[in-house]
């Protein structure tokens, strides 16, 4: 068997490459949700509802109709429960009767679900220990890790799936908890993100591919979400110097300052979770 390695942590400070690479990473994690789960779930809320459902599942935790339209960031409660509602019709949730309390109705993932998580949630901490591995900041050799997570048995779903879905739903609730609920994961992580990786590689976005970043909404509904957060100081319009008809979009000082402090945050817990995996 390799032997373990030793790795020092990487300075944030001076290693903006390291940073990148994570962004990369997780701009890359939505791609794998849109593979292993397709685009009939492909939103935020869907995700959420997929990821809440098999964490209580896993935890033995009944999750209860009012719990799982809570978890969903965005809509109305009708919106909520239509969506709630197409995943039972779609046979991936069942409701069921508690068996301490025939009046509460909690909510169970079927084996379609479980079968579709277990894949999804297998490859993308696959890929995350890779990620971790040619960056050198796996602290052992990735290999037994790896055969473990790729065996079939039950012990695989609590002792790594739970762990690793539970810290996506960290990531999320960092950046809900950074940008104060005002900028959802979904309507503007792309904009954000990559407003600040154009302006890193000396290539700053345009007003068009700030909104094609975007992967959800009408063309006026992501001119809408640049403006508004041009007005809450994240984003900066700027004309080109060298072609006064073209409007860049740079990330402000405030968002350079907060993507920063996102990433280091959720990249040291990813760190902290292989080490205990």
């Amino acid at each position: 068997m390799p032997e373990p390695r030793s790795r020092p942590e990487p300075n944030f400070d001076s290693d903006r490459e390291t940073l990148i690479k994570w962004i990369a990473y997780m701009d890359n994690y939505g791609q794998r949700w849109l593979d292993d789960i397709g685009k009939d779930y492909f939103s935020q809320e869907y995700w959420y509802l997929f990821t809440v459902a098999l964490v209580s599942h896993w935890r033995q935790a009944p999750l209860s109709v009012s719990e799982a339209c809570d978890c969903m960031k965005t809509g109305s409660p009708k919106t909520r429960q239509n969506r709630l509602q197409k995943l039972i019709t779609e046979h991936m949730l069942f409701k069921t009767k508690e068996a301490t309390d025939l009046r509460r109705t909690h909510l169970e993932p079927t084996e379609a679900m479980l079968h579709g998580g277990r894949i999804h949630f297998r490859n993308s901490l696959t890929e995350a220990i890779q990620f971790l591995d040619e960056s050198d900041m796996l602290a052992s050799c990735p290999e037994p890790l790896l055969k473990r997570i790729s065996e079939s048995s039950d012990d695989v779903d609590t002792r790594y799936l739970l762990p690793w879905a539970e810290f996506l739903v960290d990531y999320t609730n960092d950046w809900n908890t950074t940008f104060k609920k005002l900028f959802h994961t979904e309507e503007y992580w792309y904009a954000f993100v990559n407003s600040l990786l154009g302006a890193w590689k000396g290539a700053p976005l345009t007003m068009s591919e700030a909104c094609q970043s975007m992967r959800t909404g009408s063309s006026r509904t992501k001119e809408k979400r640049v403006s508004l957060a041009v007005t809450r100081g994240m984003l900066i319009k700027q004309r080109s110097s060298s072609d006064l008809r073209t409007t860049h979009v740079l990330a402000s000082a405030t968002l350079e300052a907060l993507l920063i402090g996102h990433f280091e945050r959720t990249l040291h817990k990813l760190m902290a979770l292989t080490r205990l995996l």
